[in-house]
């Protein structure tokens, strides 16, 4: 079996490789997204033995430890269950640019019942809120020696949620005691 179809959708959805993409795009790390029509998706796995999920995909289970998982597309969208921002550029191996910007870090509660860490495209504070629909975006990282983009993923308040929660900020700021 190929690497590429281990890793495939259902017949609903097509694949789009990176070689269909941009070839000068290359995911940060192997097997840990994939992009589709709709957008992308993370590889997650499920254990065939006791039905956990895990992210990113594991050849054997973290909750039975048998080899009988398999590679299975994740939600594309999940609710924010905790955040912070990270305010100073991290240490090495970090490549990211060279002119630190903070940026959100979340822990984004996807339907398959884990929790996954990720970057947020939203970083400032007073427009996150914990509970609210974040959906999966790709995004560069930064270029390589090769000039190529190094591309991760990360998460982002979904449209209607961000507006719903600014209304509700503009609202509570024109209460009076």
């Amino acid at each position: 079996m190929s690497a590429n179809a281990e890793t495939q959708l259902p017949a609903s959805r097509v694949v789009v490789t990176m070689t269909e993409a941009t070839k000068s795009e290359i995911p940060i790390a192997p097997g840990l997204f994939q992009r589709v029509d709709e957008g992308a998706y993370l590889i997650g796995s499920r254990c065939l033995e006791c039905d956990e999920v895990s992210f990113p995909a594991n050849t054997f289970c973290p909750q039975c430890c048998k080899e009988t998982t398999e590679k299975i597309p994740l939600s594309q969208r999940g609710r924010l269950y905790s955040f912070t921002v990270q305010r100073f550029r991290p240490p090495p191996p970090y490549r990211g640019p060279e002119n630190f910007d903070p940026y959100g870090v979340g822990m984004i509660e996807l339907p398959e019942g884990l929790r996954v860490t990720s970057v947020l495209e939203q970083s400032d504070l007073t427009r996150l809120r914990v509970g609210m629909e974040m959906e999966l975006v790709i995004t560069k990282f930064f270029e390589d020696e090769e000039g190529r983009e190094v591309i991760d993923y990360k998460f982002k308040p979904v449209e209607g949620d961000l507006q719903s929660e600014e209304s509700k900020s503009s609202k509570a700021g024109t209460r009076r005691p």
